[in-house]
């Protein structure tokens, strides 16, 4: 039995059976108790707390110790220890729960300190084995400042000063703040649970499915691989709350042979990381930091996902035409790729009906979750509904498939399923541990007062200016997100940023979606470039070169920001479904004349005053005022007009064409 649990885990930890067939026997029961907690709160919040965050160490050191080779013997020892030692936390606080929450709400005793101080040592370490020194670098300057800002002069950074108990207490116990405060309520309640459904998604051929949708339908247009990397890229991105990993898994199909039908590398790589960070964007799942506005603001769910609709429609049909446009502008015409090609893509030996056949129950799963998403059941319950019912068709499907032997059958089901949840619950648990570390910053910030008093200087430095304090927020969104994971930055810039925009008349949805859509477009912004980074890799070009490229490609990210908190329509925040639909059509309208204008190509090669006039055009298409709206309107018509005129005369879109010396190179 354990052997074979090891061979389920033998992704997560490859070079230790034993330390796999643990990870196992832990990542499943921990799978239970969340579901169990979503169901049915069998455990009151901080003792559910504490046993996500404790149990999330334990699995991940365990983790380590199968990925450290036999010849590390005393850090295999070290990792034992940290692992026993994970346990006292998560033990005490079960036991002295009621003792914490009404013997002692109001200071820690000694043996509360020194539990706090494990947990924080151990997160810390896990910190840094899994998401690198910044993250722990950002709560311990956070610690240093709670400790020490007192003794600093006078004016924004100075606070009066917290009795030391007091301070390590709001780290962890007796508040149940810090380390094991609402953000890790989020983590457990819905963020875990949204990532095992992905893990099963994944486990189950979602991945291959999708692939293959994606190729049957985007890829006999004439930007062939590149429009089915806009539609694999942002289904995945959609669900799999990882821009890196989405570029990984995605990008290992579809940008080889973007490259093979004519792109240069480094677009072929743009497309892909701007396909995957524009799914954080669409709903249903919406990455992970989309889970965290609701723990930040109590907006339900439901809202910050049909919020979400319009804009995710505007990127994604300003990404799909672009990548066309490219195509059209240099020849590529990728309609038909060689069979050679075709039979390495996913389920090349299946057609799009008889894959639907095989895999559509897990979009039927996809579509249950929706449903309850959207008549109000909390995000971690839907989850929960759509778990269940992924699990149950995938079991049916494999003792279908197995009908001579519904045994195999049935254990085939089990080894899928399992391997799904082991997956999910490592991925839950790295977010919990990078989640429970930046709330110490955000803890210190709250409790000394800081984050109040920046919100307040924020509106004397701009003036009360809603147009500077949006630019001071998205430089502080994408400064924060060039070192951090997306729902690190979003949370900072949320706590300190957000406050003010909202003083300045911006509804509290549309603040924190500003913060949260720029939070996510530096995963796209230099010199990190984490997405741009992991694509240049796959696609051999350089990687200022594709980061660039990928802005270029992204705009809408950086742009609509600021056009749907001026325009909150857009957001379903104000007026009527017809005033929503008209400012989204401007939008799209607005961003792809300025694509066309830094292409330099629209239905056929553009001169420099038609350029010259759709710069203008776009400008004033976006602008939040009607009057300029029409105006730009117009100047895009007139071009449109000409250059309809010009290609009907004499189109000049290039025929297709092998690829160029220089695209070869790039290979």
């Amino acid at each position: 039995m354990f052997a074979k649990i090891a061979a389920i885990s033998e992704d997560i930890a490859p070079r230790s059976k034993g330390a796999a067939a643990l990870f196992t026997a832990i990542a499943i029961p921990m799978v239970i108790v969340h579901m169990a907690q979503t169901y049915g709160l069998i455990l009151p919040s901080g003792q559910f707390r504490s046993f996500h965050l404790n149990t999330s160490i334990l699995i991940l050191l365990v983790a380590m110790i199968g990925k450290t080779g036999a010849e590390r013997r005393w850090e295999r020892i070290g990792l034992a220890f940290m692992c026993l030692l994970s346990l006292v936390p998560l033990v005490y606080i079960h036991l002295e729960y009621p003792a914490l929450v009404d013997d002692r709400p109001f200071l820690p005793n000694n043996n509360d300190l020194i539990i706090i101080v494990i947990m924080l040592v151990l997160t810390l370490f896990v910190a840094v084995r899994e998401w690198g020194k910044i993250i722990p670098l950002v709560a311990f300057l956070g610690i240093f400042y709670g400790f020490f800002g007192y003794l600093l002069p006078e004016g924004l950074f100075a606070h009066g000063g917290i009795r030391i108990e007091r301070l390590i207490g709001y780290l962890g116990v007796p508040y149940f703040r810090g380390l094991l405060g609402g953000l890790t309520e989020v983590s457990a309640g819905t963020i875990f649970m949204f990532l095992v459904f992905a893990g099963l998604i994944k486990a189950t051929g979602g991945l291959d499915y999708v692939m293959k949708v994606a190729f049957t339908v985007g890829g006999r247009s004439r930007s062939g691989p590149a429009q089915a990397a806009v539609i694999s890229s942002g289904f995945m991105g959609m669900i799999s709350g990882s821009i890196m990993a989405n570029v990984a898994s995605t990008g290992a199909f579809t940008i080889p042979l973007m490259k093979r039908v004519g792109f240069t590398g480094s677009f072929a790589g743009a497309v892909e990381a701007v396909a995957s960070a524009l799914g954080q964007f669409t709903p249903p799942k919406m990455g992970l930091a989309a889970f965290l506005i609701v723990g930040l603001t109590g907006i339900p769910y439901n809202e910050v996902m049909v919020a979400a609709i319009f804009p995710s429609i505007v990127v994604y049909l300003y990404l799909a035409v672009a990548v066309q446009v490219r195509a059209m502008k240099t020849g590529v015409h990728a309609g038909r790729l060689a069979e050679t090609e075709r039979e390495s893509l996913p389920l090349a030996d299946l057609t799009l009906w008889q894959a639907t056949l095989e895999y559509g129950h897990l979009f039927i799963s996809l579509i249950v979750l929706v449903y309850f998403l959207l008549i109000g059941y909390a995000a971690g319950t839907a989850a929960l509904f759509g778990i269940l019912l992924l699990m149950t068709t995938e079991t049916i499907k494999q003792m279908l498939r197995h009908r001579d032997n519904p045994v195999k059958g049935f254990g085939e089901a089990l080894r899928i399923n399992l391997m799904g949840c082991a997956s999910g619950a490592k991925s839950g648990a790295m977010v919990a541990i990078v989640i429970a570390t930046i709330s110490v910053m955000v803890e210190m910030l709250i409790v000394t007062g800081f984050a109040q008093k920046l919100s307040h200087l924020l509106l004397l430095w701009t003036d009360r200016s809603t147009w500077v304090a949006l630019l001071i927020t998205a430089g502080t969104a994408l400064t924060f997100g060039l070192g951090l994971p997306t729902s690190a930055a979003y949370i900072l810039v949320a706590i300190l940023g957000a406050p003010a925009l909202v003083e300045l008349g911006i509804p509290l949805l549309g603040a924190h979606l500003f913060v949260f859509y720029l939070a996510i477009m530096s995963a796209l912004t230099p010199p990190v470039a984490t997405a741009a980074l992991v694509a240049s890799s796959i696609a051999q070009a350089g990687f200022f070169k594709t980061s660039f490229t990928a802005m270029r490609l992204g705009l809408p990210g950086f742009l609509l920001p600021f056009y749907f908190v001026l325009r909150p329509e857009m957001l379903l925040l104000k007026g009527t479904m017809v005033d929503t639909v008209a400012v989204t059509v401007v939008a799209f309208i607005g961003l792809i004349a300025l694509n066309f204008a830094l292409e330099g190509y629209f239905f056929r090669k553009m001169s420099w005053w038609e350029r010259a006039l759709m710069i203008p055009a776009s400008i004033g298409i976006l602008e939040p005022t009607w009057t300029t709206t029409y105006v730009g309107l117009a100047l895009f018509a007139v071009v449109a007009v000409y250059q309809l005129m010009l290609a009907r005369r004499s189109p000049d879109t290039l025929p297709a064409r092998p690829p160029t010396a220089q695209q070869e190179a790039e290979r």
